[in-house]
C-alpha cells in the first residue's frame, strides 16, 4: 500500500515538473525581441556657399540689434542682457554669444541695455579670398586675410545638432614690413640722384662740344671769304698765327668758359624757377589739407583715406585709415581705428568715423 502511494506521489511530482517546464518555454518564446540601437546622427559636409551664408547671418544678427538702437545707443526690444544673449544663440555658440554680449553691450542700473563701444567684431569680407578647412566631423575653419584692416581672421563653424553656427572668431594682426619699404625707397632715391647727376654732366659736355664746333666753323668761313688781293697779308697773318698758337688756344678756351658760364647761369635760373613753383604748389596743397579739402582731381578710396590722415595730422603709427563704404550721396565714409591686444584676444578700437566729400574733399566727422 505504501509502495503504491509512493509511486503515485513520484508520478504526480513528475507531471507537475513537466507542466512547469512547458510554461517556462512558452514564456521565453513570448518575450519581445530587443529594440535595435538608435541610429547615429549623420553630420553633413559644409560647402563654401553654405559657410558664406552662415557668416553673413552671423553679421546680420548683430547688425539688426545695433541698427535698431536709439541715438544715445540704447538697445530696444530686449529687457536684459540674458535676453539679448538668447538672440545671439540663434547663430552663435554659447561661449561666443557671451563674449559678444560682454564686450559690446552693457546694462545700467535701470535695466536698460546700451552699446558701450563704437567697435564691432571682425566681419567676413565677401570681396576677399578665403580658405575653408575641415578640422574634424562637424567642425570647420574659414581663414581670411583682410588687407584693408591688416587682420588675419579665423572663423570656427560648428554643427549644432540641426544647423551650422559660428563658435569662435579669432583675429591676428598682419605685420607691416616697414623696413623693406624704407630700403626700397632709399634705393629709388639714390638711383634718381645718380641719374640726375649723369644727365647734368652729359648736358655740359654737349654744350662744350657745340661751342667748339661753332668756333671752328666760324673760322673756316672767315678764311674762305678772304679776297686774292689780301693773299700776301693772309700769308703773313697765317705765319703770325703759326708763330703764336698759344694765343688762339687761349681765345678758344676763354670763349668756351664764357659759353659754359652762360649755360650754367641759364640752368641755375631754370632750377630756381622750378623750385619756386614747387614750393608754391606744396604750400597750396598743405593749406588745402589744413582746411580738410582735397586738391582738384578725382577722389577715390585711397585718396579719401589720405585726406583724413592729413586732416587729423597725428603722429600715431598704430592708427589705420580704411574706407568702409560710400553713403547715399556717394561720399566716402572712412573709419580710423587701432588694434588693441595681441593674438586671438585682439580687438579693433575705433578712433572715429569721417565723411569725405567726393567732389571737394572736405572732411566732416560723423557725430
Amino acid at each position: 500500500m505504501k509502495s503504491r502511494f509512493f509511486r503515485f506521489m513520484v508520478m504526480a511530482i513528475t507531471i507537475v515538473l513537466l507542466l512547469a517546464a512547458c510554461n517556462n518555454d512558452d514564456e521565453e518564446v513570448e518575450e519581445p525581441a530587443p529594440e535595435p540601437d538608435e541610429q547615429t546622427e549623420e553630420i553633413p559636409e559644409l560647402e563654401e556657399e553654405e559657410a558664406e551664408e552662415v557668416l553673413q547671418t552671423y553679421e546680420e544678427t548683430y547688425q539688426n540689434v545695433t541698427e535698431n538702437a536709439e541715438e544715445d545707443g540704447e538697445v530696444t526690444g530686449f529687457d536684459s542682457l540674458e535676453e539679448l544673449q538668447q538672440e545671439f544663440l540663434t547663430i552663435m555658440s554659447k561661449e561666443l554669444a557671451e563674449d559678444i554680449t560682454d564686450t559690446y553691450f552693457e546694462e545700467n542700473e535701470e535695466g536698460s541695455i546700451y552699446i558701450n563701444t563704437s567697435e564691432e567684431p571682425a566681419w567676413f569680407d565677401e570681396e576677399e579670398t578665403y580658405e575653408l578647412e575641415k578640422v574634424e566631423d562637424g567642425l570647420y575653419e574659414v581663414e581670411q586675410e583682410q588687407m584693408d584692416h591688416m587682420l588675419l581672421v579665423t572663423y570656427s563653424i560648428l554643427w549644432d545638432e540641426e544647423k551650422w553656427i559660428v563658435s569662435d572668431a579669432a583675429t591676428e594682426e598682419i605685420p607691416v614690413e616697414e623696413d623693406n619699404a624704407s630700403d626700397n625707397e632709399a634705393e629709388a632715391d639714390s638711383d634718381t640722384d645718380q641719374s640726375g647727376q649723369q644727365d647734368s654732366t652729359d648736358n655740359q659736355s654737349g654744350d662744350e662740344g657745340t661751342n667748339e664746333s661753332t668756333n671752328e666753323e666760324t673760322a673756316d668761313e672767315t678764311n674762305g671769304e678772304t679776297s686774292p688781293e689780301n693773299d700776301t697779308n693772309d700769308r703773313e697773318e697765317i705765319e703770325g698765327d703759326q708763330a703764336s698758337p698759344d694765343s688762339e688756344v687761349n681765345d678758344n678756351t676763354d670763349q668756351d668758359e664764357a659759353d659754359s658760364g652762360s649755360t650754367e647761369a641759364d640752368t641755375s635760373d631754370d632750377t630756381d624757377s622750378d623750385n619756386s613753383e614747387d614750393n608754391q604748389n606744396s604750400e597750396s596743397v598743405e593749406n588745402e589739407k589744413e582746411n580738410g579739402e582735397q586738391p582738384v582731381g578725382e577722389i577715390d578710396e585711397s585718396a579719401a583715406e589720405s585726406i583724413v590722415k592729413a586732416y587729423l595730422d597725428m603722429d600715431n603709427e598704430g592708427l589705420h585709415y580704411v574706407t568702409d563704404h560710400q553713403d547715399e550721396n556717394g561720399n566716402f565714409v572712412v573709419q580710423v581705428y587701432s588694434i588693441v591686444g595681441q593674438g586671438e584676444s585682439s580687438q579693433t578700437s575705433t578712433y572715429g568715423w569721417f565723411i569725405v566729400n567726393k567732389d571737394t574733399g572736405e572732411v566732416e566727422p560723423m557725430g
